[in-house]
């Protein structure tokens, strides 16, 4: 490594963690800037990344209060600093840290609240798409009808709990006192902007197999199976629901 990417790295190690500040030879020879003005940009710097996560994250924050969440988040910074100045990728992998942050054990909901909030985010960021062509799809072969696959809207998040993560995420909203309508029980979740607001749905295992296998890019016929539907009547309401609400805008058909 030349000596100016030498500097440039331990300058960068200095302002993400004051340890390696403490290590850094170019910090003690004075080649990086006092510890003072290192500290100032490290406060900085973790600020931006514990704002930028209070953003994507306001129920996980709102849950937790914001001294938990303040350590979170520069424990999560430490471990997963930004490679990217697009601030709205950083809580990316926030979820997940969350799931195995050691002091979060008594909150076993807190990562799926967290995954949640950041496919919300997501969709409120991805691209739009127009409605499913149902003039093209009409003329495709009944005999072909199996094999087409569907395409997603790009703005479309599944997301799968062992907890009830909507009645908690509905409870936290700014509006609310935070009580959930209920502690317990499973939730299979649609996270979708169709137009211009976020929607966030509670699907039926039947509807969230089906959207899910849609979404690993199974054929219509495969879709059906995964999703165990009781009949085809449930099958084809199911497709017109999900075209007609435009989760559902596109497909293939080879």
């Amino acid at each position: 490594m030349g000596t100016l990417a030498k500097l440039q790295a331990d300058f960068l190690d200095a302002v993400v963690d004051a340890a390696n500040a403490a290590r850094a030879p170019a910090l003690r020879a004075g080649r990086i800037g006092s510890a003072e003005r290192l500290a100032i940009y490290r406060h900085n710097l973790h600020s931006n990344w514990r704002a930028a996560l209070a953003d994507t994250h306001p129920v996980v924050l709102r849950l937790v209060g914001p001294a938990f969440f303040g350590e979170a988040a520069r424990r999560y910074a430490l471990a997963h600093p930004s490679a990217s100045g697009d601030l709205n990728r950083f809580g990316a992998g926030f979820a997940a840290f969350l799931g195995t942050y050691e002091h979060a054990r008594g909150l076993p909901y807190l990562a799926d609240v967290a995954r949640l909030e950041w496919a919300w985010h997501e969709c409120f960021h991805a691209a739009d798409a127009p409605a499913l062509d149902l003039g093209a799809l009409a003329g495709v072969p009944p005999e072909r009808h199996g094999e087409i696959r569907f395409v997603l809207h790009p703005a479309l998040r599944l997301v799968e709990s062992g907890h009830p993560i909507v009645a908690i995420w509905e409870a936290n909203q700014p509006e609310r006192d935070g009580t959930p309508d209920r502690l317990e029980g499973a939730e299979r979740v649609l996270v979708h902007r169709p137009r211009l607001d976020v929607e966030v749905t509670r699907l039926d295992p039947q509807a969230f197999a089906f959207l899910g296998a849609i979404g690993e890019g199974l054929s219509f016929e495969a879709a059906a199976e995964r999703a165990a539907f009781d009949d085809s009547a449930s099958l084809l309401a199911a497709l017109q629901r999900f075209a007609g609400s435009r989760a559902i805008v596109g497909f293939v058909a080879r």
